[in-house]
């Protein structure tokens, strides 16, 4: 892949002026508004009817913003800080979020159109039967490839696997099983939802930040973990009979389909919007209604191409690496090429899988289900199959995602690491804590544990590195909006 105009090779600043000059920003042409939606555990499976009605231009909707009156109208991007030795590396970047109040009124009214696809239902199956060597489960189904081929061949009426095969109900008596209680409450209206998830022990929970009166009444923030997180989370009690924690209500989820804590987590695509820290409505404003958008992912600070993401996958031990060198031969087989300059507008093939933000309408749920299917027929690393997914149905119908930049991202979401290493590097001294993002961890001397720097390395060790091992606590960088 070239760079030049790409701008973003060297860190997560980047060069957005570089980028609008290329194209690389360009808006859809799509009308667009938000559907206030209920939450649905992969959907119910009756059909999913949306009935769209003839809208009149964005400019002209009584809930749009007026560009006199948007403050981010003439918004500038700054250029990129001067280099600092101390601090290499990517870093956040200033963000444009109308005023609370104002993106709360600006919130569209109706339901934004969904291309071509109207109705979607998903596959029921009490005793899902693997006709193929490779991929699926008991949990998602084991859909054959003419049956993934033909759910790319996008209709106004469409039946796909999408996890949950068994059972009557989501999320009971189907694998990733949740409380009757919680799966009611789950269940109820809601026009805005924040999810996260740990599975596996694998994070300490930590809390949104910079979050206002209005979301912390309006917004529900759901936590998903298995038990053996909940046991962990007693024992340091963390945990109680309430079921929360600071502003998380906690979902205990029962007969976990995976023995992989990741492809766990990887079913809570098919639940719910991803973890979103900050207002919300200021980011659905910024990152979907602004940009005429119905789904927006960050991309991956460094990298664009898919080839190179799978060889770092393989170089960090992240997964074996016949089954990644099976599913990059399967997509070369399929269509996948290089990233270049010759896909512009689209500005990336790898996102950084951290924040999701996504309105529920038929054709974001679909690309939502087909993503994970690839993720339960190959391998559990998300982001070798996102460009996949999202190319073969942007060559059936108008749609797209919104790939923000990973510095945007850097602005509403601080990263942490995964709890083995936040305990290795400062152990807490009662419970579960608030940690500083990587970037202070590292220059505080305060509280270091002392490290050899030059550890003896044996045969067979999978290198262990910071960068391959952080996770994001949901908040915001600057203290103001600007």
């Amino acid at each position: 892949m070239t760079g030049g105009s790409l701008g973003l090779r060297t860190g997560s600043y980047g060069s957005l002026q570089q980028q609008v000059q290329n194209g690389g920003l360009q808006a859809q042409h799509l009308f667009v508004v938000r559907r206030p939606s209920k939450m649905s555990l992969s959907g119910s499976r009756e059909k999913e009817s949306i009935n769209i009605a003839q809208l009149p231009p964005p400019a002209l909707r009584s809930s749009a913003v007026s560009l006199h009156g948007n403050p981010c109208k003439n918004f500038a991007f700054p250029p990129p800080p001067p280099g600092d030795r101390r601090r290499p590396g990517p870093r956040p970047c200033p963000v444009c979020y109308l005023p609370v109040e104002q993106a709360i009124a600006s919130m569209p009214s109706f339901p934004s159109a969904s291309p071509v696809l109207r109705h979607i239902t998903y596959y029921h199956d009490e005793h899902p039967i693997k006709t193929e060597p490779h991929g699926g489960s008991d949990f998602g189904g084991y859909p054959s490839l003419k049956q993934r081929n033909e759910s790319f061949n996008i209709k106004e009426s469409m039946t796909v696997h999408c996890g949950f095969v068994k059972g009557c109900r989501p999320g009971h008596q189907t694998g990733f099983d949740i409380d009757l209680d919680d799966l009611r409450e789950l269940e109820q209206f809601h026009e805005v939802i924040v999810a996260s998830a740990i599975f596996g022990n694998y994070d300490i929970i930590q809390q949104p930040k910079n979050i206002g009166d209005t979301a912390r009444k309006k917004i529900p923030f759901f936590m998903f973990i298995d038990e053996e997180t909940e046991a962990y989370m007693k024992n340091a009690s963390v945990l109680n009979s309430t079921m929360r924690v600071g502003l998380w209500k906690i979902i205990i989820v029962h007969n976990i389909p995976y023995t992989d804590a990741r492809r766990n987590g990887k079913v809570s695509f098919c639940l719910t919007l991803e973890h979103i820290g900050q207002e919300s409505s200021d980011l659905s404003f910024r990152f979907l209604w602004r940009q005429n958008a119905t789904f927006a992912i960050s991309r991956h600070y460094r990298r664009f191409d898919v080839f190179e993401e799978a060889e770092a996958n393989k170089a960090a031990g992240k997964y074996d690496n016949a089954s990644i060198d099976y599913q990059i031969d399967f997509y070369k087989n399929d269509g996948l090429t290089p990233y270049s300059e010759a896909k512009l507008p689209i500005t990336s093939d790898v996102p950084e899988g951290c924040v999701l933000i996504r309105e529920h309408i038929p054709i974001t749920n679909l690309f939502s289900c087909q993503w994970f299917n690839e993720v339960d027929r190959f391998t559990s690393r998300d982001q070798l199959s996102f460009s996949t997914v999202r190319d073969k149905i942007m060559a059936q119908v108008n749609w797209s995602v919104n790939m923000f930049m990973d510095c945007e991202r850097r602005n509403f979401v601080l990263q942490a690491y995964h709890r083995d290493l936040l305990e290795q590097k400062a152990p807490p001294a009662g419970g579960y804590t608030s940690y500083p993002p990587p970037a202070l961890v590292r220059g505080s001397a305060a509280g270091r544990t002392p490290v050899k720097k030059n550890p003896i390395k044996r045969k067979g060790d999978k290198r262990s590195g910071s960068r391959r091992h952080r996770k994001v606590i949901a908040g915001n960088r600057d203290n103001t909006s600007i």
